[in-house]
């Protein structure tokens, strides 16, 4: 690797919001250059997922066993749409697979608090 192909793959460092605005773009752009072949079992999933938010914006408004009912089928529906891409993990080196499962996790976690801190303000206006 030349000093010249070094510096063209390095990524220079941003301030906060800069950097966030900056990944935003570089992900659009990947998903707009490498996303356009999608395989089946992916359409599904990916119908799944607004399915699954119009699905809990109607158990907001229902109540008792339904309501668990639209919940767990949208708990079944985000795990299927995550498992199902969780090969993709295998297409990356060991750093960027590192990397990936750490922001997954995170994700996880903060819809978990999400859910907490939603759940405890929902009690309070009660």
């Amino acid at each position: 690797m030349t000093d010249e192909t070094a510096s063209k793959d390095k990524v220079e460092r941003l301030g906060f919001f800069e950097n966030i605005s900056e990944s935003v773009k570089h992900v659009g752009k990947s998903i707009e250059t490498q996303g356009r072949t999608i395989r089946e079992e992916d359409k599904i999933s990916s119908l799944l997922v607004p399915a699954t938010c119009i699905g809990l914006t109607i158990a907001v408004s229902i109540g008792g066993w339904a309501r668990l009912i639209v919940s767990t089928l949208a708990l079944a529906a985000l795990l299927y749409y995550v498992l199902s891409r969780i090969g993709i993990m295998r297409s990356l080196n060991e750093r960027q697979a590192a990397l990936i499962w750490h922001i997954v996790l995170s994700v996880f976690l903060l819809g978990l608090t999400f859910s907490f801190v939603f759940l405890e303000v929902l009690n309070r206006i009660r």
